[in-house]
This record gives structure tokens, C-alpha cells and sequence, in this order.
């Protein structure tokens, strides 16, 4: 019998993505996709489209389904800042229901998209180095949203559970002709790539040349780390993990944008300076061990590769 996916957030970024990376791994899988959002130019990506608000629609999750990928939230910062209602009431009120909907069906895998956002923020000299054992100590509302569904996914013994921790989500697969479809755009290098102006918040940082440092992983490294959650889950039952999914380097600021102007803009991008935002730490990179170890999983893609796929 073929596999039976669920994914929301189909029409998403990483949604639409592992999508396209389920039909690569299991060419006879049916896909479930579930979106509030439709978009007709990415329909060939799954078998049926359910076009759904998890937060107050009826959930349906087919019968035999073998695993739920849940993509589906709101993710911009800024604006969970100014609606955090809207942002409890999708990010979290969908969740939970679709959790009891899945566990109601006896769906065996959940795989939860998280992120190294629910570390917090710190200004000791040893924080930035984020490994899974660290306490959630999310700041703004989008992470505090991401912490809830994890700690109720912690709770929840009925199904194996994995919470995937991205760090910084970049880059498109071009065979697939997907890009980031982000409306307002807010990542750094979609930005960079976009535009030939740049902004770097702080040149005072101790690091190598005074720019934050963050770690990059490609959009199609994520979705493999998916899939070997999954895997991984299928002969362990029991699985209760919270995984970082990153690449264990870091680039700074000023490294990034340096290679967006020589790689995308021929050098011609007008750079300058501003003061350091509140809320911004040094270094912020992925432990990967956890990763490495009980997922076997090793990026495939570097920093280069992800601005290459932005041309």
C-alpha cells in the first residue's frame, strides 16, 4: 500500500517544498494537502487540495494517513508582534485542533515545523551556540506560539512526535521552479537578493568582522530532515524528539550580504550601517549532534549554493 501524507501549509514555502520532496522519496504517495491559502500554480504538488482554516473548519484527515506535516502557520515576527490574537489563534488554536483530529483518526506520525526561535534571547557569553537540552524561553509572540504546540506535543504520548528547530530557512529548489512566495518578504536573503540596497544593524558585534553571526540551511536541507524524522519514526515507536535542523555554521551578516552582491548584483549593491536592534544576539547557530546522530542528517547545501538559487 502507498503512503498517505498530510501536509498543511502545502501552498507555504517549506509546505510546497516537502511536497515536492515526499512525490521524490515515495513516487506512489497520496498527498493530503491543506492550505487556507490557494494557489492554483502549485495543485500538481499533491493528489487533493482541502481548502482549510485548521483554526475553525471542520479537519479531515484521511483514513490510513502515515504521517501529518504540519507547516501551517503564520511566521512573521513584526507582525505577531501587532496581532497577537490573530497569530494565538492560527499558530496555536489550529494546532491543537488538528493534534486532537490526528490523534482521533490514530494518525502514528506528527512532525511539528518549530523554530530555534523558542531559545529565546540571552546576553550571557556562552548563549548562541543552541543545543535541544536548553529550556524554551521563547520572546516574541510567533515563538511563544511555536513553544506552546511543542510543549503540548511533548505531552502527547498517543503518536510519536518530532519538533523540528529551523534556524535560518533559505534558498529555492530550481528544478522544481518553486521560490519563496513570503508577501510582505521579511528574510535577509530573499531581501538582499531583491534589492540593491542593504542595511547592516551593527558593525560592534565580537565576532570576526563585527556583523551578527546566523545559521543558514537550505529549503530542500529542511525537507530531507523531515524525511528522516519520518523514517526515523516508522521503526521507533515512542519517538518524543525536539531536533535542531541547521547547518552547525555560521555566516555573518556582512559575509551574506557580500556574497548576494558579488553572486546576484555584480557588486553594484549600496551598502550602509545603522545602530544595533534591541533583541539582536551576536551568534545564533545550531548544535547539530542530536541531528547528526539520530537522524543521519548532513546538509547538502552551502551558503553559495543557496544564493545560487536565487538568481
Amino acid at each position: 500500500m502507498s503512503k498517505r501524507f498530510v501536509v498543511t501549509g502545502c501552498n507555504g514555502y517549506i509546505g510546497s517544498h516537502m511536497c515536492y520532496e515526499l512525490k521524490k522519496a515515495y513516487p506512489d504517495c497520496w498527498i493530503h494537502g491543506v492550505d487556507r491559502v490557494e494557489k492554483q500554480h502549485l495543485r500538481h504538488l499533491y493528489d487533493f487540495y482541502d481548502h482549510t482554516d485548521l483554526a475553525v473548519d471542520p479537519i479531515s484527515i484521511p483514513e490510513g494517513t502515515d504521517a501529518i506535516f504540519h507547516f501551517a502557520a503564520y511566521i512573521s515576527v513584526e507582525e505577531g508582534e501587532q496581532q497577537p490574537s490573530r497569530y494565538y489563534r492560527n499558530n496555536v488554536v489550529g494546532s491543537l485542533r488538528l493534534i486532537a483530529r490526528a490523534i482521533e483518526a490514530g494518525v502514528p506520525n506528527f512532525i511539528f515545523s518549530s523554530t530555534a526561535a523558542v531559545y529565546g534571547e540571552d546576553k550571557s557569553a556562552m548563549f548562541g551556540h543552541l543545543n535541544e537540552d536548553m529550556k524554551m524561553n521563547p520572546h516574541s509572540v510567533y515563538a511563544k506560539t511555536k513553544a506552546m504546540v511543542e510543549q503540548v506535543l511533548i505531552d502527547t504520548p498517543e503518536m510519536n512526535t518530532a519538533r523540528l528547530r529551523y534556524f535560518n530557512a533559505a534558498g529555492r529548489d530550481v528544478k522544481a521552479n518553486l521560490f519563496e512566495e513570503h508577501d510582505p518578504e521579511t528574510h535577509l536573503i530573499p531581501l538582499l537578493v531583491k534589492n540593491k540596497k542593504a542595511t547592516i544593524y551593527g558593525d560592534t558585534w565580537a565576532t570576526k568582522d563585527g556583523t551578527c553571526i546566523r545559521d543558514y540551511v537550505h529549503v530542500i536541507d529542511i525537507c530531507r530532515a523531515h524525511l528522516l524524522a519520518y523514517k526515523h519514526m516508522e521503526i521507533n515507536s515512542g519517538t518524543n524528539m525536539s531536533i535542531n535542523i541547521g547547518t552547525g555554521e555560521g555566516h555573518s551578516v556582512k559575509e551574506v550580504v557580500d556574497k548576494v552582491n558579488k553572486i546576484i548584483h555584480n557588486g553594484e549593491m549600496e551598502i550602509t550601517y545603522e545602530d544595533k536592534r534591541n533583541g539582536d544576539v551576536p551568534r545564533l547557530v545550531a548544535n547539530t549532534e542530536i541531528a547528526e546522530t539520530i537522524l543521519k542528517f548532513k546538509p547538502q547545501y552551502t551558503l553559495d549554493d543557496i544564493i545560487e538559487s536565487m538568481k
